[in-house]
């Protein structure tokens, strides 16, 4: 697996809000978009119902914002009025790039729902809703993708 981290044009690997952002674009133009992350949307990628996550420290904390995973709340945004689209139907796409190299060594793509059983999230926002991933957790999935709850291996 091992996705190179992002570097600026003198190859110093970029700071952690960048790379979330280098992440996200390259995401979407994989998936044959070709446009700037919006800073904020939710979920990322409206049109795939994806919410992106690069996470590049040494202890993973996964923040959610506003909206609990679990929840079986409509997303309350303009362009989900007709979709009524709920936020556990939202996929979520988290790659898992550990120090000191910064490479992604794990993918996760899970719905909010999925996320509940897999990993569990605290119901209790302080300022946003956050998920923790144990250091054993991401030693035992190192260079795996779990997808909808079941693990794949690379090559």
């Amino acid at each position: 697996m091992s996705i190179d981290a992002p570097t600026d044009i003198n190859g110093r690997i970029l700071d952690v809000r960048p790379k979330g952002h280098w992440f996200e674009f390259e995401v979407a133009k994989i998936l044959g978009y070709n446009y700037p992350p919006g800073g904020g949307l939710f979920p990322d990628i409206r049109h795939q119902a994806l919410e992106i996550k690069h996470h590049t420290g040494k202890s993973i904390t996964v923040d959610f914002g506003r909206y609990h995973p679990g929840s079986d709340d409509v997303v309350n945004e303009t362009w989900n009025r007709q979709l009524q689209l709920k936020v556990n139907q939202i996929r979520y796409l988290i790659a898992l790039a550990p120090p000191p190299k910064f490479k992604v060594t794990t993918l996760i793509v899970l719905t909010g729902a999925q996320i509940i059983n897999v990993f569990g999230v605290s119901p209790t926002a302080t300022i946003k809703y956050q998920m923790g991933i144990s250091d054993k957790w991401r030693e035992d999935h190192r260079g795996k993708m779990m997808v909808g709850e079941k693990i794949w291996l690379t090559a």
